[in-house]
């Protein structure tokens, strides 16, 4: 089965070592990673790693888009990008070895033009009806991307073919009216789309519920160490696995939303999609980067993930 992702803001990503940070001052670091970031490439990257067909499209620009691409084919991901002018941002991370600390960084993401909006809805058509579930990924920084998620979205309903939106803004609240099939989201995301404050549990559920009666198959939230709460409809399940070591949190959502498209495909009930990406969200925080797990780690983590009922 094949599976393809949709970023409309690719990165370049860099992770970095230095000492420390310190204001005026410099600092020397080293690249210890570089490799084709953004959402929807982190997915994709998770989900060959699982075993599982992966295209990827979007916009990629320049030296650095050119670079991203290649990075994330040598990974087996097959990669139908469009060829923007504006060059692909950098992001970076960066480890301070002196304190422990983390620093993300990240520049904004390219502005495209319409005709390369235009032409991003010509190859999806084009690829739409070869692929099994469609992940929409990542935010859209402008007005004439804030609307191309939900767009396609209908496109793939149109085909019969299931979509889930891992999105924040606009396009999360677009993306929701074209009702793709399942929504994953943090609370962060969950309180901007509704627009009232959701500050406990049962907040939550009830605005993952009200989501399923818009037509939402699935409504997904993550938790971070506090796991993943689902519901799809009918019954609210929490998955939870706690965790004596973390190295890192970078990339954990998105190789969560990996682990819930490979159960959607291959184990479709309600606890093996939130078990799955409980433990693919685990995996990756032994690694360093965004999305490098392995199936092996995974396995592991599967049978530890507590499945509970918040009915």
């Amino acid at each position: 089965m094949s599976i393809l992702t949709v970023t409309l803001h690719p990165a370049l990503d860099r992770v970095l070592r230095g000492d420390r940070l310190r204001p005026n001052g410099t600092m020397r670091t080293k690249i210890e990673m570089e490799y084709c970031g953004g959402k929807g490439n982190n997915v994709a990257r998770a989900l060959v790693r699982l075993g599982q067909s992966a295209t990827a499209i979007g916009f990629q620009g320049g030296y650095t888009g050119d670079f991203a691409t290649q990075q994330l084919a040598s990974e087996g991901v097959t990669t139908a990008f469009i060829n923007c002018q504006k060059p692909t941002r950098i992001s970076n991370l960066l480890h301070e070895d002196e304190t422990g600390y983390t620093y993300a960084i990240y520049e904004p993401g390219q502005t495209v033009t319409a005709d390369e909006i235009d032409c991003l809805r010509k190859r999806f058509e084009d690829l739409v009806r070869a692929h099994d579930l469609i992940l929409f990924c990542g935010s859209a920084q402008t007005k004439l991307l804030a609307p191309v998620f939900g767009e396609l979205i209908q496109q793939a309903n149109h085909y019969g073919i299931p979509t889930l939106l891992d999105s924040s803004g606009e396009a999360l609240k677009l993306g929701v009216i074209a009702k793709p099939y399942l929504v994953k989201v943090n609370n962060h995301e969950l309180t901007e789309l509704f627009d009232i404050p959701l500050n406990n549990l049962e907040d939550q559920i009830k605005a993952l519920n009200e989501l399923c009666e818009k037509g939402i198959q699935i409504a997904a939230m993550t938790l971070g160490e506090k796991g993943m709460i689902a519901t799809d409809g009918s019954q609210v399940l929490r998955g939870l696995l706690p965790l004596k070591k973390v190295i890192n949190t970078v990339g954990c959502g998105d190789s969560t939303l990996a682990g819930v498209a490979y159960a959607i495909l291959n184990h479709p009930s309600l606890p093996e999609i939130i078990r799955w990406g409980v433990a693919c969200g685990a995996a990756n925080t032994q690694t360093s980067g965004a999305g490098f797990i392995t199936m092996s780690i995974v396995e592991s983590y599967l049978s530890k993930v507590s499945i509970v009922s918040l009915d």
